[in-house]
């Protein structure tokens, strides 16, 4: 719950800052894919990603909150305040996790954006729910504008998954998106993410997802989504469903 009331407090505060907003705020939304824009939060802008996740016998809440600290630095703070696991007979928070992502190359005509992003996991839960131990994450992520309203996103992840008696287990995650606006407001995804074998604990895993959004306005952008399993020990259907907003620009710019 830590985690749900530091957002409470952080948006009430800025709320009331932002009322007289000199900077036209835009959504850039991960969710509720796997696969990650290479693209970053609006420079001084703290935006929230908020939302559902359930399975049979898996459901959650999920948050990410993210700050534009400079044009092409964002900082990210994720976990989920709370989730309720019935195999495990576990009902309370997940690790945390918590980052950056530096974009080194903007979109042009021939040229996609291109970011790098390293996130390390914290092991709040505990060892029922979570690992017990710390991990680490480096991603590439390219994004893509297409031409006939197609857009394309694409990550490729290295995990360092911490052992209990020390030393890393290692893992590739690949995961492709390849959306389409159906108009300025309704948009359309599909994807397919997965991760190698880890472990014999953890084996290789493949999931396919298919996803809708809406822009209420530009700061604000809701989705749904319905994820299937393709290979791998995960649930065989998950639905997802939430919400980006961009709460207000810290040091108020004027552009």
């Amino acid at each position: 719950m830590k985690f749900l009331a530091a957002l409470l407090l952080v948006s009430t505060a800025i709320s009331c800052r932002g009322q007289q907003q000199l900077v036209p705020l835009t959504a850039t939304p991960n969710r509720p894919t796997v696969t990650n824009t290479a693209e970053t939060t609006q420079f001084g802008v703290l935006e929230l990603e908020f939302g559902t996740s359930a399975a049979a016998r898996q459901q959650s809440l999920q948050g990410l909150l993210k700050f534009g600290l400079l044009r092409d630095l964002e900082l990210d703070w994720a976990g989920n305040p709370w989730q309720h696991d019935a195999p495990l007979h576990y009902a309370g928070v997940s690790d945390d996790s918590t980052g950056f992502r530096w974009r080194f190359l903007h979109q042009a005509k021939r040229k996609p954006t291109l970011t790098v992003q390293y996130s390390i996991k914290l092991p709040t839960a505990g060892p029922v729910e979570g690992s017990g131990e710390v991990d680490h994450i480096v991603t590439l992520l390219g994004s893509k504008d297409l031409p006939a309203r197609f857009h394309l996103d694409a990550n490729l992840s290295y995990q360092w998954l911490g052992r209990p008696r020390g030393g890393f287990d290692h893992n590739w995650l690949p995961a492709f998106t390849l959306g389409y606006s159906l108009t300025d407001k309704w948009g359309v995804a599909m994807e397919f993410s997965g991760a190698t074998r880890a472990n014999a604990a953890a084996p290789a895993v493949m999931q396919n997802l298919w996803a809708v959004s809406y822009t209420v306005k530009p700061r604000l952008v809701l989705d749904c989504a319905v994820q299937f399993r393709v290979t791998g020990n995960v649930p065989q259907v998950v639905y997802l469903g939430g919400f980006t907003l961009s709460i207000a620009d810290l040091y108020h710019h004027r552009r």
